[in-house]
């Protein structure tokens, strides 16, 4: 004790070097990946160890079953530019992604789940390419490796491995249209193409998931540009004003009367809290992103001091742009009248891994605690992650195949007694229909019970109930239960009077 006061090293110094220790033997370890010659290789492996075998393993999950659904649409029934879900109109927003999955479906026969997986995972993939390219033009091999890393490793993104969901692609094409202003601005070229290319993107973009998601790349450019680039402002107005055309064009083409009321809700307009309940909303949605962003979270205090007091040296002009990106769309989230989420600012995540790996690469030496720190936490998840992919889901896939065990009961009844497949309208689990072949038809209880002819139907068991009540004269026959996203239902041959 008497050491600590006469000036030697305090307890939290004690414990902080102690705990660190590996942390910085780690990353005196990854720095020598500057000396490796393949480092685009690393990248990749470092996402296909991720990639498999979860991708192998995990059935339909979360929205992929409707962007299924969405695909099936397009290829069976000609719903190209509307997207239907089993004939139920779906015109929140469009969906790329589902386009996609369409044209991948037309050329393989047939819509299945790795018509959406694979497409996805090309663009997952690419992302992460191009978050090493941005920081290989300015850093080392190591500083871009673990900005890629940080990306496929965030909380956020990292469940996307096995979820292919919108919000991936989203990403990508507005971190590419970044990508291409940056790459034209540092090399001063430009060109009427370029700006092209990036009002392209954006309205890709913008066809993934709406118009609301854009504003990552429109403010966060847009606050660079007015900072630093004033020329670039109006060839960056018109861009927007181009993406904007494109976006809204889908919009005027599909328009009924009654999806205003629609489009306000998916924008989290017809929701608005206030009061207590906004305050707290708020804040767990800070909360989680500082858990969902890690360890982005770690390093983009420090960023933003440093971009602070350097924003007017070129240098750190890409550390200064990516910021801008994160934080300016993010902000907006935070205080956003209606109910927000986490994965709205799936955009940033990109730009948060550039400015990990750009912090890498100016404070390994001057703050390694700091980085070392970081780079820990990032083992840990990777780490994590790896145990799940080869160690859980293997083990115990039966937990992660719910859908498709489901799916291939109803099949069973389907191919034992071909006739038409019905669910119940907003009450079908599309995960589990993905794996059902045939045409499929959402309808209401009412509608089932006025059929002339045969027909089976995946229905709950209140519907089931309903069914019965309404059309007491129907023969109902319980084919099998199933069991999806933790749901019952029932797989039932409806026999109506005139079928007995």
């Amino acid at each position: 004790m008497g050491l600590e006061r006469a000036g030697g090293p305090s307890a939290i110094t004690r414990y902080w070097d102690i705990s660190f220790k590996p942390g910085e033997w780690s990353l005196s370890k990854f720095s020598r990946l500057d000396q490796i010659d393949w480092p685009i290789a690393w990248v990749t492996a470092l996402f296909l160890v991720q990639a498999v075998p979860a991708t192998l393993i995990r059935a339909a999950n979360l929205e992929e079953g409707r962007i299924l659904a969405m695909a099936r649409g397009a290829v069976e029934d000609g719903h190209w530019l509307t997207p239907f879900v089993y004939g139920e109109r779906f015109a929140e927003r469009p969906v790329l992604l589902s386009w996609i999955t369409a044209l991948f479906g037309e050329l393989t026969g047939g819509v299945t789940l790795w018509c959406l997986r694979v497409p996805h995972l090309c663009v997952f993939l690419a992302g992460a390419l191009l978050i090493y390219g941005l920081l290989r033009s300015m850093t080392g091999k190591s500083a871009a490796i673990f900005g890629a890393l940080c990306w496929i490793s965030m909380p956020l993104v990292a469940p996307k491995f096995i979820n292919a969901e919108p919000d991936i692609v989203l990403s990508a094409l507005l971190f590419a249209a970044f990508f291409v202003r940056w790459q034209g601005t540092r090399d001063r070229s430009m060109t009427p193409v370029r700006w092209l290319c990036i009002a392209l993107l954006m309205a890709l973009a913008g066809l993934t998931k709406g118009p609301q998601p854009i504003a990552f790349l429109t403010l966060g450019v847009g606050a660079y540009i007015l900072l630093k680039q004033r020329d670039q402002i109006l060839a960056f107005m018109v861009a927007n004003l181009l993406a904007g055309l494109i976006v809204g064009g889908w919009y005027a083409a599909v328009y009924r009367p009654d999806d205003i009321e629609l489009w306000k809700a998916h924008s989290r307009l017809s929701d608005t809290t206030d009061g207590i309940e906004t305050i707290r909303g708020h804040l767990d949605f800070v909360k989680s992103l500082a858990l969902e962003f890690l360890s982005g979270t770690i390093l983009i205090g420090p960023a933003i001091a440093l971009a602070l007091r350097t924003w007017r040296t070129a240098h750190r002009d890409l550390l200064l742009a990516s910021i801008l990106y994160s934080v300016m769309g993010t902000l907006v989230l935070v205080f956003w009248p209606g109910g927000v989420a986490a994965r709205y600012a799936m955009p940033a995540t990109m730009s948060v891994a550039v400015v990990c790996g750009l912090m890498f690469e100016v404070r390994r030496h001057s703050h390694p605690k700091l980085i070392a720190s970081a780079l820990v936490v990032t083992f840990l998840i990777f780490a994590g992650l790896l145990v799940r992919g080869w160690v859980v889901m293997p083990l115990w896939s039966h937990l992660f195949k719910e859908s498709e065990i489901a799916g291939a009961a109803i099949s069973s009844v389907v191919q034992r007694s071909p006739q038409p497949l019905y669910i119940i309208f907003y009450a079908g689990e599309p995960n589990m229909l993905s794996y059902v072949a045939g045409p499929i038809r959402s309808v209401t209880v009412r509608e089932l019970a006025g059929l002339r002819t045969p027909a089976i139907a995946v229905l709950l068991a209140e519907h089931r109930q309903a069914l019965a009540q309404l059309a007491p004269s129907f023969r109902l026959i319980d084919e099998a239960e199933v069991v999806s996203h933790r749901i019952p239902y029932k797989v039932v041959t409806i026999l109506p009077d005139a079928a007995h």
